[in-house]
């Protein structure tokens, strides 16, 4: 009969000592606060960030024409057609023109609109190497106020849905709208 120092304690006592090898582990690498190294010094190597395949924000014809129609919106309170500029193909460009034209007609009068509900969905694109044609649904709200004073002119009204149809181009890679307009469908 041979005697067991450990007897009835062994399992316990590997389970214990396992443990305590993994909090060992765990405790140098939060103390060392990084990925562990290579024998040689250099960082051991890392998965490199996804990349991701979706076109980044404004390079594609439908974040053109949403991105005209936001800086439109923050137009119509000022009655500014510099701030649409960045989104049209120019100064000459029916999409300029057809903006710029309401924006100085609010001026004359002395209002400008405030927009409340402005969506644009139901997207169809078309796109032949440097142009594209975007057609949409926009739905707007808002009402008039005065330009000097801010004062409300008229209650808040939604307008009927609309389909509206725009060209854009691309000039040094960026998406511009060239003209906009009710299709009429």
């Amino acid at each position: 009969m041979t005697f067991d120092r450990l007897g009835r304690w062994r399992l316990p006592a590997i389970a214990a000592l396992s443990l305590l090898i993994a909090l060992a582990v765990v405790v140098v690498i939060l103390l060392l606060g990084r990925a562990p190294m290579v024998v040689d010094g250099s960082p051991s190597p890392s998965a490199s960030p996804p990349t991701d395949a979706s076109p980044p924000p404004g390079d594609t014809p439908e974040a053109a024409v949403r991105a005209f129609f936001e800086a439109f919106t923050e137009a119509r309170e000022t009655d500014d057609p510099a701030l649409i500029e960045p989104f049209v193909n120019g100064t000459e460009s029916s999409a300029y023109q057809t903006a710029a034209g309401f924006l100085l007609g609010q001026q004359e009068v002395g209002k400008a609109s405030v927009v409340t509900v402005q969506e644009l969905s139901d997207f169809e694109v078309e796109i032949s190497s440097d142009t594209a044609n975007v057609s949409f649904n926009l739905i707007e709200g808002g009402y008039d106020v005065d330009l000097e004073s801010g004062e409300p002119l008229e209650s808040p009204v939604i307008l009927p849905a609309e389909r509206v149809g725009a060209d854009l181009v691309r000039v040094e890679g960026r998406w511009l709208l060239n003209r906009y307009g009710a299709t009429g469908q």
